[in-house]
């Protein structure tokens, strides 16, 4: 007994939820231990419907604490929708604290969601910060923001406004690196810094001055990148942008050769492990790693978005460790969240890449296009797609897990099931318009029409839900009857009868919302389809009839080839951690890149099968997937057949 309790807390709760997650029973009540251990973990969506839980077992100002605290780890796992309905339950009136909190989460989802310049709109409403956390905090945001809207002296104010609170010189000293690389990746995306704007200000001015040197010098070669940078060191000897220079560059991650590796006993499972063997030593700017043909694979490995890298990561290590050993290339991970992808994908053309996986951004995938331009550029396997429009290299592949491809999946489902009259309910921002119109245009080339859209911004949803089915009108006849005859009338509300199905995409959390809504509101007979966002792995009477495509590793894990992949890394992994459709996604890649190396590139009548299900490279280099559709009935997720005529 004394043993056990010298143990540290989390380490007990770890074990706890370890075990609790071999076993039959329901889950444990949630508790803020066990949210702390996830977002710990890095399971950031796991750790918010913790506190989403808890929230409802709480009483008083307390569930404002978790609510808050919820929609922050939404952010963290890039789900800004959640992170939004999560604040929308907050109960008024608000402490300061957590009026100004609210705030500063709201504007961050707006820059999670590319609305950078209303999230610039909100955090100026807010009040000035007190205390180092909360100073860091606002600023840290107000910096990005203003950077994604091209307000780069007001960035700079916002890292002297950091400094002054920091905790000591490393803290500082960990700023300034991190500003820097923000300031390159932002000339990277096509900002001009002008220096003649920071006036008499010297130190915005050496600021301005430095990134778009830093930004030539990581791609230049090591033994001339010192001369780019000289004249700048020069003349700004003590800037605080100075010792961030030399110490800006970073040893890739490395996954040594099969050369390199221990030979595993016949029939053990590949192990897979958390990370690959990393060299983690600060190395001046433009230091090359030795020159060995290897893959690289560009990922945010720390920072914010480090959890979706590190799903990728697991998800191709498991296909790469899978491989007989003697086939294993040299394998090398780049952080983008220490470097910009211009940067990162020169070190790796520089120490030899043949071909080159990632970045995963959108923004990125843009940069990476460029690189992937250059004479000598290697094969290039992007994990996003490239805007509409925009042509890409012939040696670059998009991988993506569209939205906008399962919106088109969806609209020709609709079709072939008799469905041609369809209204829409659309979370707002870029995702949702650009999934709206992919909706819209496959509709209508196949017959059907659009008859009505409501996006939910901060508006009351049931308001939307109205307008949306038109009740308004069934209301007002009711309110002139009753006037009429003076006596009140029992009354049900009648929906708009010439609407055959509702497109509502958005995330699991924002459709437990929206849901219950609309049955509420008469239209719980229609038939209802999303994208793969409304399945978060768990079915729910909220989501009673919502029909959706996604991948198999989501909807059936039973194959023997998802079963086999889902319990060896399982037990190479040894922890409970859910494997998201980026898991696949990185698994996938490899095998990608494994059949190109090989001189195979799959086609319609050849595809891979894989994590996702069956794909192939069309004539555009743009990866094509098979998508399977499900619907949840009575909290479970049951496979659908095509419809007729195979749709």
């Amino acid at each position: 007994m004394m043993a056990t309790r010298s143990l540290p807390v989390l380490t007990l709760l770890a074990l706890g939820l370890l075990i609790a997650g071999c076993g039959h029973n329901a889950r444990p009540p949630a508790s803020l231990e066990r949210a702390a251990v996830l977002s710990a973990r890095g399971d950031h969506a796991a750790a918010a419907r913790e506190y989403e839980a808890l929230s409802i077992a709480t009483r008083g100002s307390a569930i404002n604490a978790t609510l808050l605290s919820a929609a922050k780890e939404w952010l963290r796992a890039n789900e800004a929708a959640a992170a939004e309905a999560a604040l929308a339950r907050l109960v008024t009136p608000l402490e300061v604290g957590q009026a100004d909190t609210r705030l500063l989460l709201l504007a961050e989802a707006a820059l999670v969601r590319g609305e950078a310049a209303r999230g610039w709109e909100l955090i100026g409403t807010m009040s000035a910060p007190v205390g180092a956390l909360r100073i860091d905090d606002f600023h840290a945001l107000r910096q990005r923001l203003a950077l994604a809207t091209n307000r780069p002296l007001q960035a700079i104010r916002s890292q002297i406004d950091r400094e002054t609170a920091a905790a000591d010189a490393a803290a500082t000293q960990r700023m300034r690196q991190d500003f820097l690389r923000e300031l390159i990746a932002a000339v990277d995306r096509g900002i001009t810094l002008d220096p003649r704007v920071a006036g008499r200000d010297a130190t915005a001015r050496g600021w301005l001055e430095v990134a778009p040197l830093a930004a030539r010098a990581s791609r230049a070669p090591r033994e001339s990148n010192a001369g780019i940078t000289a004249a700048w060191r020069k003349r700004y000897p003590a800037h605080p942008a100075a010792t961030a220079l030399a110490s800006l560059g970073q040893a890739p991650l490395v996954v040594p050769s099969a050369s390199a590796e221990s030979t595993s006993s016949a029939g053990a499972s590949p192990a897979v492990p958390n990370a690959p063997t990393a060299t983690s030593a600060l190395l001046p700017l433009g230091t090359p790693m030795p020159r060995v043909a290897h893959v690289a694979v560009l990922l945010p490995l720390s920072g914010r978005n480090s959890a979706l890298g590190a799903q990728i990561r697991e998800g191709l290590l498991a296909a790469y460790f899978a491989e007989p050993q003697a086939m294993r290339a040299p394998l090398r991970f780049y952080d983008t969240a220490r470097q910009s992808v211009t940067e990162a994908f020169a070190a790796a053309m520089q120490g030899g890449a043949v071909t080159i996986i990632g970045p995963l951004a959108r923004d990125e995938v843009v940069a990476a296009a460029t690189s992937a331009a250059a004479p000598g550029a290697p094969s290039v396997i992007v994990l996003n797609a490239l805007p509409t429009g925009q042509s890409a290299p012939a040696n670059l592949r998009q991988f993506a897990l569209s939205p906008e491809d399962e919106a088109r999946a969806v609209a020709r489902r609709a079709l072939a099931e008799g469905h041609r009259r369809a209204i829409a309910l659309i979370p707002s921002g870029d995702w949702g318009a650009r999934v709206l119109q992919a909706f819209r245009e496959e509709l209508e080339a196949g017959g059907g029409a659009l008859l009505g859209s409501e996006t939910i911004t901060g508006r009351d949803l049931g308001n939307a839900a109205q307008s949306l089915l038109r009740l308004e009108a069934s209301i007002a006849r009711h309110r002139r009857i009753q006037s009429v005859l003076d006596m009140p009338l029992a009354f049900q509300p009648r929906r708009r009868a010439d609407v055959d199905l509702i497109f509502m995409p958005g995330t699991a959390a924002t459709l437990r919302q929206w849901r219950p809504q609309l049955r509420f509101q008469g239209a719980g007979d229609l038939p209802a389809y999303a994208t793969s966002e409304a399945f978060d792995g768990r079915a729910g009477d909220e989501l009673q009839g919502l029909v959706f495509p996604d991948i198999d590793w989501m909807i059936a894990p039973q194959s023997p080839l998802l079963s086999a992949l889902r319990a060896a890394t399982d037990t190479a992994l040894s922890d409970t951690t859910p494997r998201s459709r980026l898991f696949a996604l990185g698994h996938d890649a490899w095998l990608l890149h494994a059949a190109l190396r090989a001189g195979r590139s799959p086609s319609s009548a050849t595809p891979l099968v894989g994590a996702i299900g069956s794909f192939f490279i069309d004539e555009d280099g743009r990866v094509q997937r098979s998508l399977r559709f499900a619907r949840i009935d009575d909290g479970e997720v049951k496979l659908l057949d095509p419809p007729d005529g195979g749709g």
